[in-house]
Order: structure tokens, then sequence, then C-alpha cells
């Protein structure tokens, strides 16, 4: 990994882990519907929906002005690949669907007040 990217590992971590947190909450608002509280949570999952997208937005801004750009590459039911780009170096990195969902259901832990692990608590 290049020292430089190495500076912005956890912002580029929490931009792929808020991409698939707003992802999910998305797809999961379709089914709350049906609950009796249906009508409360779908505004809470409304709320939440849009200040993940302004906290993406803010991180994806300031990553840009730093250099960096990500895409996700391509995807199967095991992995999930995204390409970084970060001043004219590159970077593929490797995610486990696993381990995706992992982070994100620690993003919903952050979201509803509970206990969670940060980037931070991983090294």
């Amino acid at each position: 990994m290049h020292k430089e990217i190495m500076n912005f590992s956890d912002d580029i971590h929490r931009f792929i882990i808020l991409e698939m947190f707003l992802k999910t909450l998305d797809r999961d608002k379709l089914y709350v519907s049906q609950l009796k509280m249906g009508k409360i949570l779908e505004e809470w999952y409304d709320q939440k929906s849009h200040e993940t997208f302004q906290d993406l937005k803010k991180l994806r801004d300031y990553l840009y002005k730093q250099g960096c750009k990500i895409e996700k590459q391509r995807s199967d039911e095991f992995v999930t690949e995204y390409f970084v780009l970060f001043r004219g170096v590159t970077e593929t990195r490797t995610y486990t669907n696993i381990a995706i969902r992992n982070w994100v259901s620690h993003e919903m832990r952050r979201v509803l007040g509970m206990e969670y692990l940060t980037p931070q608590d991983r090294k």
C-alpha cells in the first residue's frame, strides 16, 4: 500500500461502508411498510438516508479534493472489489461480502446509538 493512501485509508474505508449502508437502508425501507409502525419507520429511514447521503457526499468531496477517486470494480456472491485512484497511484481493495455486511451492521449500530466498532478498533 502506498504511504499517501495509508493516510486516507480510514476515510476510504468509511466511504465504502457508508455507500453500502445507504444502499442497505434504501433496500430495507421497501419491507418496512408492511409493519404496523411502518409510516414512522419509513420517516426514520428517510431521515437516516438523507443524513447518510450528506455524510457520504461530504466525504466524497473531501477525498476528491485530496485527489482520491473510488469506484466499485466488480462484485460476485463472495467478494466485492473497489478501485482506488489516489494522485496517480492505483490500488484495488477487496472486501469479502461477509466483512462488508459486518461493517454495515456496525454502522447501523452507530446510527441506533448502540455499541459499535470503529476503523481504529480493527488496528
